[in-house]
């Protein structure tokens, strides 16, 4: 087995690193890696139901969908997160215990009594400060998790809490748990110290050797992370359908929108408020009914239709604000 350390912080390239690890690396591998301020959503997961816009643009938080299932988790620099590649396909429930084994055994090793939990957590006194996920890629099996040590649990809360007015999803929704930092157990350690002693332990744990992170992986890993992992359609793209609801007060009075989305495409707009228009509304919606939500088309579409005819002081981009998800 092999030690990888990844010093990238960005969330897409990470990511896409994990799965070229899986994907082609011929040696069983464990890896710690670090995001800054990011939400992972898990795969089947719809995002816009998992995250509230508002915060994640305010805070420049990345958005970026993972492979494997479960629930969203936000990464700050205070959290740890580790992947293990396996070789073989292990698709029992006790793969995750197993693997962890050795996650549980560094922290012992530093005096905490960790323990695996339910499915797929690590506790500390009933508190969750760890969890992973898997994903079995054609004779290799991906394992990943979170090791919460000094992350801004209130960011934690307030990006993963959506309003639940504005999105109705039909999809899997993420359980939220009692959650606790790492560094309330280890006070002598920051961050920086913790991820040092993690990696010494874990080696010592698994018998790995070190090993350098190979060039063409990473370069494999940077077109990954552009092809998929940077895209709207990986991170915000899903099969389940959804409505959407929003409204705004604007200098020309309100306006709410209110549309189901199918295939990421607009269906059954209804535009409401106490504004004025020279035309009938309905005719502004019947031109976007079919849009896709990628930003940027939407975005043109609306660009292209003379929107004060039908919101008399409305322009292009107060309209477009009323599609934040």
């Amino acid at each position: 087995m092999k030690f990888l350390f990844n010093p990238s912080t960005d969330a897409p390239f990470n990511l896409a690193l994990e799965e070229v690890i899986a994907s082609h690396f011929a040696d069983e591998a464990i890896m710690l890696w670090r995001n800054r301020n990011a939400v992972i959503v898990g795969r089947n997961q719809n995002t816009a139901a998992e995250v509230d816009a508002g915060i994640v643009k305010a805070h420049g938080i990345q958005v970026v969908r993972r492979m494997t299932g479960g629930g969203a988790v936000y990464h700050d620099l205070g959290n740890i997160n580790f992947t293990i590649s396996v070789r073989d396909r292990q698709l029992e429930p006790e793969a995750f215990v197993r693997n962890a084994r050795v996650v549980l055994d560094a922290l012992k090793s530093f005096g905490v009594a960790a323990e695996f939990s339910g499915r797929n957590d690590i506790v500390v006194d009933g508190r969750k400060i760890s969890g992973s996920a898997k994903s079995v890629l054609g004779s290799r099996t991906l394992f990943h998790g979170t090791l919460l040590f000094s992350t801004d649990l209130s960011m934690l809360t307030r990006v993963l809490t959506p309003d639940p007015e504005k999105i109705r999803s039909k999809g899997i929704k993420s359980v939220r748990s009692r959650v606790a930092n790492l560094h309330e157990l280890l006070p002598q350690w920051d961050v920086e110290n913790f991820l040092t002693q993690l990696s010494n332990a874990l080696i010592a744990a698994s018998g790995a050797e070190f090993m350098e992170i190979p060039e063409d992986m990473l370069a494999a890993a940077g077109k990954l992370a552009d092809e998929k992992y940077r895209t709207w359609q990986w991170n915000y793209g899903t099969q389940t359908a959804y409505s959407y609801s929003q409204g705004k007060r604007f200098p020309f009075g309100t306006c709410r929108v209110n549309f189901n989305v199918a295939d990421d495409r607009i269906a059954d707009l209804r535009m409401t408020g106490d504004f004025f228009g020279l035309e009938d509304v309905s005719q502004l919606c019947a031109m976007l009914n079919g849009t896709s939500l990628e930003p940027q088309l939407l975005s043109a579409a609306i660009k292209k239709i003379p929107v004060e005819k039908f919101i008399h002081g409305a322009t292009a981009d107060d309209i477009i604000s009323l599609f934040d998800l």
